[in-house]
């Protein structure tokens, strides 16, 4: 599905965090098994009913140490995914970051995030604005990633 698709490249840009950034975050997560629950607000897409712009997944994903280390949480498989996108405007506050990412090229986007650390997870809200083919695009999400016990 276009969107699913679209959601994990989303998820994989804004989570991937850019050298320097990252070691603020670190020690924020434990490794181990995460649950996310994702929602999402594309709006009114061209082509589609009203009302299928908004969609809510849940999945889980094994964060390991190595992906703490180097700043790696969320990353998609597909690394190139990342090496046009830029962190900007990195700031922490306590477990609180903020920033933006900019990818240019291919899928060129924006997306301002505030990703708050809580003992057991986090919490992340984005607002993001992407060309979709030749389409302008604004989208919403919010993701809840919660600790579930280790690896499996």
């Amino acid at each position: 599905m276009k969107t699913a698709a679209l959601l994990v490249a989303a998820f994989a840009a804004t989570s991937a965090l850019a050298q320097n950034p990252a070691d603020a975050m670190k020690g924020k997560m434990k490794p181990g098994m995460y649950a996310y629950k994702i929602e999402m607000d594309m709006g009114q897409v061209p082509g589609m009913p009203k009302g299928m712009g908004k969609q809510t997944m849940n999945m889980q994903h094994c964060v390991t140490p190595q992906d703490i280390e180097r700043g790696e949480v969320g990353k998609g498989r597909d690394a190139k995914a990342q090496s046009n996108c830029e962190m900007q405007n990195f700031k922490m506050s306590g477990n609180t970051a903020t920033y933006r990412m900019v990818c240019k090229g291919q899928g060129a986007m924006t997306a301002d995030n505030k990703i708050t650390f809580v003992p057991d997870g986090f919490n992340m809200e984005m607002k993001m604005a992407m060309d979709q083919g030749g389409q302008k695009m604004n989208m919403t999400q919010n993701m809840e990633g919660r600790y579930v016990g280790p690896c499996k």
